[in-house]
């Protein structure tokens, strides 16, 4: 630990409602990205230039239909900001906050809403979405695509499963 250790309070919040154990990140190289530029260098070796650049365009693709898909449900899902990459920001407004007005205390109210759900997640085991805090913000979740087995059923899968893990909160 005392060599990996970064301590980078933006990945391991201690809000989470669930056995902060399982956050290995600081006991591994991997936390400090220290050797990401050899899977960088793989990925780049075994797909050449042309193929890279096209799963970075279908990364990017995924992340717009994300967009799309959560701006044509404004009454569940609240689009921080436009992705300038593949990290897709947003809230998941439960029932409950539907219809409010968003001001900073409805956003209070969503960032409590994070570690219930990403609790939610963990126990059931059907994905994983990171949330975090900024610097104008409390907790809203970051959804990342990065694998090239993500399909758009995917992106469906996981707005719904939002839905299905948070609607009573």
């Amino acid at each position: 630990m005392s060599c990996n250790q970064m301590s980078a309070e933006y990945l391991f919040m201690t809000d989470k409602l669930y056995d902060l154990s399982y956050d290995t990140g600081d006991k591994v190289i991997q936390c400090g990205r220290h050797n990401d530029i050899f899977k960088l260098w793989l990925q780049w070796r075994a797909k050449g230039s042309e193929g890279f650049a096209d799963h970075m365009d279908r990364l990017m693709d995924l992340a717009q239909y994300q967009v799309k898909k959560i701006k044509q449900n404004p009454d569940k899902f609240y689009l921080i900001m436009e992705p300038e990459c593949v990290n897709v920001s947003f809230w998941y407004i439960p029932r409950r906050l539907r219809g409010v007005p968003h001001d900073s205390r409805k956003e209070e109210e969503l960032g409590k809403i994070c570690p219930i759900i990403k609790s939610r997640m963990m126990q059931t085991g059907t994905m994983m979405v990171g949330y975090q805090p900024d610097d104008r913000r409390p907790n809203f979740f970051r959804s990342i695509i990065s694998s090239a087995a993500v399909t758009e059923k995917d992106v469906d899968f996981m707005l719904e499963e939002f839905e299905r893990l948070g609607h009573d909160l």
